[in-house]
């Protein structure tokens, strides 16, 4: 090979090489350029799903809410109903009803003396 030959080859060495520096520049920056698209990305997935998550424990906490007054509406009226049946029976009943009371008085002594 000619010294022409070898300078050329060796500029066209130095034109890949440089070539190949600015390649791996671009490829750095589009490699930072992603990272942090998707740190974003990822950041906007979470406010996402931290938002869905809050809803749905809204919803949640709010038909708690609604079953809880629900049942203590239920149990209130259970409770009245089973109150005014207990007066009814001991204004139709009432000699029943003083011996029962008697019954589970003496029953109560005696365990309480044991």
């Amino acid at each position: 090979m000619s010294t022409r030959t070898k300078a050329a080859v060796s500029d066209e060495i130095a034109r890949i090489e440089a070539l190949i520096d600015d390649l791996e520049k671009r490829l750095r920056r589009l490699n930072d350029s992603v990272k942090a698209e998707a740190s974003g990305a990822s950041s906007d997935i979470n406010d996402f799903v931290s938002e869905a998550l809050a809803g749905i424990m809204a919803r949640v906490r709010e038909s708690a809410g609604e079953i809880t007054d629900q049942v203590a509406d239920k149990a209130m009226k259970a409770g009245s109903n089973a109150y005014r049946k207990v007066g009814e029976e001991i204004d139709a009943y009432p000699l029943t009803a003083l011996a029962i009371a008697a019954g589970i008085g003496f029953l109560l002594g005696s365990s309480r003396r044991s």
